[in-house]
């Protein structure tokens, strides 16, 4: 039985239940090829191809976040490795945890001039990768893989979640073990966080204990704990509100729920964090970035009432002015909050799902737009039809640019009239901010939820980079419903430059009609230029059956999202 270096790291990924390798492949990477068409035959882990490689490291990103395992991408040497950067970079600076295998050109070649070379004496991709990932190294001998490939998957999990990279040359990786087993017992060291000292924890009551007003603000690692900390609000009636990354942690109809702060955030938000409204500020697993700041606006977490919890180390590196940091376990810490004075709290809160067609949090003015059924789509209006008639097992992911701008503040998860805490799976990548990240992210997704329907939001532009990745949802017969905002511009980059008073210059886009395009590959789509066609669709029967579908939504392009405090940061206003 053939058994070499890739069957050996296979083997692992079994073991820890990963599903699939996404990736290009290409001359040098082969050999792991071969060792993936043994892992298909045995039934066990099999290769997704995708278009291109940023749009494979995409996938894996969407797979890890949906599945709670661990993404793997791979790519051939050369410009296989360096197509895969931004995909990587996307997930490094959202945390995401993502094997990289890059290949190299034979070990014993390096130097020569070798077709795609990219070893340290030529274009270096393993130098490249060095500042987007938390582990990074060259096997470059077979006795090297086993340690260094159980060390990436303890980084890859670790306090510091993230992508890690291991680059092989091609005679390394078809190199033939005379082990013919399974590997060894794999007992990497992830380190859990646990929690915080006694004397943070008593500092922390203390502070929230004398607080007249608090606002519990809920990040992304807090997806774990995040029940606890609502049952802690209702308890005591604190006010709750979610960053831009969490904002399907809670259901959207929760009469605590405020809604986003932070990048195109929400007025009631910004209203209970004020410091009339909020003695305190409890911030639960995110950092202090513009996004989750609102451009570092001081009058929200950027301040002294700030008590700053999270079991993520670099979260905490910036929040020195906090009345009180506490690294470890959030679930732990409103555990114990709620336990030091529930004595002392109010009656628990009675949950009343509001029956409203709106979430409280979307302002008043704001209300006729979201419920216009007539004329042209506006895109707060095409968010509350398609958020309504969701089904709750539906994950939804946004583009950058306009998409997630709109997806943020009119995007409503969970459901009215029931007492579910938590809302629908919601996904963007706004770390890196990477434009078409959401398409490749979906078909990870998806690949990870199959049987639940998939909604992507994309720009025209975002499609124009990578739209060709909907090809890869089709050969894979996966069910994920591709909603382009068509404006035939380079939108927020548009209307940016409109509001920050520059030049408009370099936004515009043809005219396409993208359901054509799609059509022509086989792809179901429709064309919608009216609030009439899209009340009209059966989307509900289009999200039931398997095979991916695209909308072409000619929306309003005088529709201003809201993105003023990227304005205010773009200008030197913050």
């Amino acid at each position: 039985m053939v058994f070499e270096c890739g069957d050996l790291i296979l083997e692992y990924l079994e073991k820890l239940e990963v599903e699939y390798v996404f990736g290009v492949p290409g001359g040098s990477i082969e050999p792991f090829y071969n060792a993936l068409a043994r892992s298909r035959r045995r039934g066990t882990i099999r290769p997704v191809t995708a278009r291109h490689e940023t749009g494979a490291a995409f996938m894996a990103d969407g797979y890890a976040r949906a599945s709670g395992r661990l993404g793997v991408v791979c790519s051939t040497a050369g410009p296989g490795a360096t197509n895969l950067i931004t995909g990587v970079a996307a997930a490094y600076a959202d945390n995401v945890p993502v094997l990289v295998i890059t290949a190299q050109t034979a070990l014993k070649r390096f130097g020569q001039g070798s077709l795609q070379e990219s070893s340290c004496t030529s274009i270096d991709t393993l130098r490249m990768l060095a500042e987007c990932t938390r582990y990074n190294s060259l096997v470059s001998h077979p006795d090297q893989l086993e340690p260094k490939l159980l060390q990436a998957i303890s980084l890859a999990f670790g306090p510091r979640p993230g992508p890690v990279h291991l680059s092989i040359p091609n005679d390394v990786m078809r190199h033939r073990l005379t082990r013919e087993g399974a590997p060894c017992t794999m007992n990497p060291v992830i380190a859990q966080v646990g929690a915080p000292p006694e004397t943070a924890l008593s500092e922390a009551l203390t502070l929230v204990r004398d607080a007249r007003n608090v606002t519990v603000v809920l990040g992304e690692r807090a997806q774990a704990s995040v029940k606890d900390w609502v049952r802690l609000a209702e308890y005591r009636g604190w006010n709750l509100v979610t960053t831009p990354r969490a904002k399907g942690l809670i259901n959207s109809y929760h009469p605590l729920n405020k809604g986003v702060f932070g990048f195109a955030g929400h007025e009631s938000a910004t209203r209970v964090l004020s410091a009339e409204c909020a003695e305190r500020v409890v911030l639960v697993g995110s950092g202090l970035d513009e996004v989750t700041t609102s451009g570092w606006n001081p009058d929200g977490m950027m301040n002294e009432r700030l008590i700053h919890v999270s079991d993520h180390p670099d979260h905490l590196y910036r929040s020195a002015f906090a009345a009180s940091t506490l690294l470890g376990d959030p679930g732990v810490v409103a555990r114990r909050l709620l336990e030091s004075m529930k004595e002392e709290a109010q009656c628990r809160q009675s949950v009343s799902i509001s029956a409203e067609e709106l979430p409280a949090f979307i302002a008043p003015e704001l209300r006729t737009g979201c419920l216009t059924r007539q004329g042209c789509v506006k895109p707060q209006a095409l968010m509350t039809h398609l958020s309504d008639i969701c089904p709750d097992n539906a994950h939804v992911l946004f583009d950058s640019g306009n998409s997630y701008l709109w997806g943020i503040h009119h995007w409503n998860t969970g459901a009215r009239d029931n007492t579910r805490v938590h809302g629908q799976p919601f996904y963007i990548g706004i770390g890196f901010s990477s434009m078409g990240w959401a398409i490749g992210a979906s078909i990870g997704v998806a690949e990870a939820v199959r049987g639940a329907p998939v909604i992507c939001f994309t720009g025209d532009g975002s499609y124009l980079m990578a739209g060709q990745e909907l090809t890869t949802a089709l050969q894979e017969n996966l069910n994920v419903l591709l909603v382009v905002l068509n404006d035939s511009a380079l939108g927020m980059v548009r209307h940016g430059q409109a509001i920050g008073g520059g030049e408009a210059i370099a936004n515009e886009l043809p005219v396409i009609d993208y359901a054509a395009m799609v059509a022509a590959m086989g792809i179901e789509s429709y064309r919608i230029a009216s609030m009439e066609s899209l009340l009209e669709l059966d989307i509900k029967s289009i999200l039931g059956r398997p095979g991916p579908c695209l909308l072409d939504i000619a929306i309003d392009p005088d529709e201003i999202p809201p993105m003023g405090a990227r304005i205010k940061v773009l200008t030197g206003a913050n």
